[in-house]
């Protein structure tokens, strides 16, 4: 206990101060001012389009193009061993079902999600509907976002019992139930970070006093971890997402020194980037948390999520990625058209929307997945499932 509360210690420090020392020290009062508020609402910043960095940072082919390269090259040897499996495995298109115990029925709770997501939907979106009879509107905030993805938790779960008669739920129910608090801990640091890059704000949250906000915005931000692990733990249920696919692998001793001292450089520019250069240095919002995450993990001599990269296993990294991005194209329908709701100012990229969302923005998606299952694994190793070997 008094080791997990030294970790929590130095990534307070780090990850919180780290950016809000740089404010400080560099005289970027707006930016300090807006950081010590709290809640950290950010509704208002849609009132002053000409702050946005949307708007100062028109559309760039350069970068568009860049970024487009870049995330094609990180993700090509990954492509690669899908194809191979797809080619070898046949008709089925790499989804056959991998090793696995028997699979179950669908549970009841499970129908109860549908239920729930279905009646989320309609009411989160019922403004537009002329046969709905209309909500008070402070309610149809409340109603926005817990509901969808209560159903959507439940059904993700039933989806791996009904292929492999487990799930996370299931098998690991109070380490399942632990990651909704931390969810909301973990979603809360990066709304944090959000104020230094203003990358993404909200609408239709003012008749929300500030602690109203706070626990509503707590309750919502909890269902990302469980989300992601549902997913996740549903893809492993595919022979396309098996850990024999990605054994074999480069082999990536995060621990040696080399890597260690290029992480924590990593995680210095971004940190300290997003203050003084956020049109530059946002996408490090996404990798830095993470490059700090583990570097504290190694500091304790801990396990990491990612110690299969040593014996050339990538399987956990690849789900969870993919994981993350399913649940990035779900969140992003059903914000779409929802009285409460998120929209982006990306620098140089905002373009090619695919809902709220610039498309080069869904990349973001496939790091957040590996910091999703680095804290998932913290609370529960068995909850990632990371391979024991190669």
């Amino acid at each position: 206990m008094k080791k997990r509360i030294f970790h929590y210690a130095i990534l307070a420090a780090i990850l919180l101060g780290t950016p809000a020392l740089c404010a400080w020290l560099g005289g970027y009062s707006e930016i300090w001012e807006g950081v010590k508020s709290f809640p950290p609402r950010t509704e208002d910043w849609g009132f002053h389009p000409e702050l946005l960095w949307n708007h100062r940072r028109p559309f760039n082919w350069h970068a568009f193009i860049g970024l487009i390269l870049f995330t094609s090259w990180c993700l090509s040897p990954f492509v690669r061993r899908i194809w191979r499996c797809v080619r070898t495995r046949g008709a089925a298109f790499g989804l056959d079902s991998a090793p696995r115990p028997a699979a179950g029925r669908f549970p009841w709770w499970g129908w109860l999600g549908v239920a729930v997501l279905a009646a989320g939907w309609v009411l989160s979106w019922n403004y537009r509907f002329g046969w709905f009879p209309p909500l008070p509107r402070r309610l149809q905030v409340q109603l926005s976002y817990a509901p969808v993805w209560a159903g959507f938790i439940l059904i993700m779960n039933a989806l791996c019992v009904k292929r492999s008669g487990r799930s996370p739920m299931t098998d690991h129910p109070w380490a399942y139930a632990a990651t909704f608090p931390a969810s909301s801990l973990f979603w809360w640091f990066f709304e944090y970070l959000n104020r230094y890059v203003w990358n993404w704000y909200y609408l239709g949250i003012s008749e929300l006093g500030a602690f109203e906000y706070t626990l509503y915005a707590t309750v919502c931000f909890a269902s990302v971890l469980p989300g992601v692990c549902a997913v996740a733990a549903w893809l492993h249920t595919f022979s396309i997402f098996d850990d024999r696919v990605y054994s074999g692998m480069a082999r990536v001793n995060l621990r040696r020194p080399g890597w260690c001292i290029f992480l924590g450089v990593m995680a210095a520019i971004g940190l300290t980037g997003i203050v003084f250069f956020p049109d530059y240095a946002y996408p490090f919002l996404w990798i830095s948390p993470l490059m700090v995450f583990l570097l504290v993990q190694f500091l304790l001599r801990e396990p990491c999520v990612l110690d299969s990269f040593s014996c050339g296993n990538w399987s956990v990294f690849i789900r969870f990625a993919f994981a993350a991005l399913i649940c990035g194209f779900c969140w992003e329908t059903w914000n779409y058209y929802a009285l409460a709701k998120w929209v982006y100012a990306v620098p140089w990229v905002h373009r090619f929307q695919i809902w709220e969302m610039p498309f080069i923005g869904f990349g973001g998606y496939l790091p957040f997945g590996i910091e999703c299952a680095a804290v998932t694994a913290w609370i529960l190793p068995a909850l990632v499932q990371p391979p024991k070997d190669a």
